[in-house]
């Protein structure tokens, strides 16, 4: 596994785009004009589509410092763009601000960058991998103690309208007129974004995975999905690459899963929230145990070239450093649905 050394002392931000495009709205030309204002701006951007409950248009991106991140946002072009869209536009922005210190990439694959990887140099993480509490020991800013208390809130937040993985046309899904900012969330939220490519993938590793992690896989994507704020997973979303091609059945749900390019992101309550739901998903175990029996030392994978590319980001956000707007947007989508009590 490697790790990305991000620069010491400057914040970088992950800013989340999305523009809803369901059939009862075309937009097109919405997207068009985005996707003109931000290529070639952020150091990285994850061109992804995301099915359900509507689809949408998402530009996950990765700025080296909140100055490159604010010359572009303040810009007239995008300033212009921003202040005209109506109050049913449904497009959002979330804009997550973390010191280096606080966030981690891990990744089996250097050849093919992701994520926040273009913002800083690879290094082995062999020694800081395949154990419960990893990720903490990646960030080198992090107060365990501090980062391991729950989250403060008073009651555990819920969903106004909850969403699923369900397939939607988005006919009877309300949308919430105007543009609503979200006032400051509470500390310790942890963002994950999780990563595969099978697009290279050899036909004996492609046979592998198929025949022993790709349905313990898929069940542990839905676990979550369907786990709900209840039990800590706060936002849950399935992207993938659409020009990637599929490396399985399109038929096989969700169909989301079924791409060579895909990507999951997710809001926990915080960081314990994470590790407990995985810790007792029986499926996640069993993945996680046989994965690194198949992957690890002497294990039967390790004498092939593998091309299977996994990636993994985790980050623990001050509630203060994350901003968010929903303009137009359907009831429910990202963080907007829920209700703190």
């Amino acid at each position: 596994m490697w790790g990305v050394k991000l620069p010491a002392g400057t914040p970088i931000v992950t800013a989340v785009f999305g523009i809803q495009h369901d059939p009862s709205r075309d937009n097109s030309t919405l997207i068009n004009i985005f996707d003109s204002l931000i290529v070639n701006q952020p150091a990285r951007i994850e061109n992804l589509e995301q099915d359900n409950p509507v689809p949408t248009r998402v530009w996950l991106t990765y700025w080296p410092s909140t100055a490159a991140y604010q010359k572009w946002w303040t810009s007239e072009p995008v300033a212009s763009f921003w202040g005209s869209l109506p109050d049913d536009a449904g497009v959002y922005r979330e804009i997550l601000t973390m010191p280096p210190g606080k966030t981690q990439h891990g990744t089996s694959i250097t050849d093919r960058p992701s994520g926040m990887a273009p913002l800083g140099k690879f290094e082995s993480i062999l020694d800081k991998s395949g154990y419960w509490g990893c990720y903490y020991d990646r960030m080198s800013d992090v107060n365990k103690r501090e980062s391991k208390l729950p989250t403060p809130v008073t009651k555990k937040p819920t969903r106004t309208h909850p969403l699923s993985i369900t397939p939607s046309t988005g006919s009877n899904l309300p949308i919430r007129r105007g543009r609503i900012q979200l006032p400051t969330l509470p500390d310790n939220i942890a963002f994950v974004v999780e990563g595969q490519d099978h697009g290279l993938i050899l036909p004996e590793e492609k046979e592998h995975w198929l025949e022993n992690f790709d349905q313990l896989t898929t069940n542990w994507i839905c676990d979550l999905v369907e786990a709900g704020p209840e039990k800590g997973i706060l936002d849950s979303r399935l992207c993938y690459r659409p020009d990637s091609g599929t490396y399985k059945d399109a038929d096989s749900p969700p169909r989301e899963l079924s791409f060579n390019d895909k990507v999951q992101l997710f809001y926990f309550l915080d960081m314990e929230a994470m590790q407990k739901f995985g810790r007792e998903n029986a499926g996640h175990v069993k993945l996680r145990r046989e994965f690194a029996q198949s992957y690890g030392p002497k294990g039967v994978m390790t004498e092939l070239p593998g091309q299977l590319r996994l990636w993994v980001e985790t980050s623990i956000l001050k509630g203060k450093d994350m901003e968010c707007e929903y303009v137009g947007c359907i009831e429910g989508t990202g963080l907007m649905g829920l209700n703190w009590g």
